[in-house]
């Protein structure tokens, strides 16, 4: 679940994501971005570490640009509400990861 919307420049919102499990209620924080080709990205501004889990990019599946660490994700979003629902599944993938070790 997003709550605490705030608005920072144009082309951008962030919101904090409370894991289902209700463990990490304000660990993820992301930044949703409207990239120039009008796709968005959901950069990830706060997470909790991995607990001792392998932590590249490719376990974890996260890519970084010059703004910073985004969510890795296998086709362009187009809509606000897409980039928000696929934060929400890669939080819920990183939150099994975390607790089990089970990669996704």
């Amino acid at each position: 679940m997003f709550n605490i919307f705030r608005n920072t420049t144009a082309g951008s919102v962030v919101k904090f994501y409370a894991t289902r499990d209700g463990t990490s209620t304000r660990d993820y924080q992301f930044e949703f971005r409207e990239l120039p080709d009008r796709t968005w990205r959901a950069y990830i501004l706060q997470q909790p570490g991995y607990c001792g889990r392998a932590d590249d990019a490719d376990a974890t599946h996260r890519l970084s640009d010059s703004h910073g660490r985004y969510v890795c994700w296998d086709r362009p979003l187009h809509s606000l509400d897409e980039a928000k629902g696929v934060a929400a599944a890669w939080a819920e993938a990183t939150q099994r990861y975390r607790r089990t070790g089970e990669r996704f």
